[in-house]
């Protein structure tokens, strides 16, 4: 099966297709890794799981698909500074 809008499901997700959304992703990616993964929180990936995705992504011939490998590969915290970093907080412009 093929899917078409890999980035259309959602206004603040990743645009996969996106030069710039995939060389932020790679380098939050590349970023995690050099941080090492010795130890797993509760709510990011397993070590192993990481690694496979990383190495899954190297092997892609599709920068789209390599960016949402390494998105998966990424712990929630890292995912939400770059949403972050791309589209604002939606939480400062509702504090009053």
């Amino acid at each position: 099966m093929i899917r078409h809008h890999l980035g259309a499901s959602s206004p603040r997700s990743p645009q996969w297709f996106d030069a710039a959304h995939q060389a932020d992703i790679l380098a939050a990616f590349d970023s995690h890794l050099a941080a090492g993964l010795y130890d797993r929180s509760h709510s990011g990936p397993r070590p192993e799981r990481v690694r496979e995705l990383g190495q899954l992504a190297a092997a892609s011939a599709l920068p789209a698909r390599a960016a949402l490998l390494r998105w998966g590969a990424l712990p929630p915290v890292v995912r939400s500074q770059l949403l972050i970093g791309w589209y604002g907080s939606q939480r400062s412009s509702s504090a009053a």
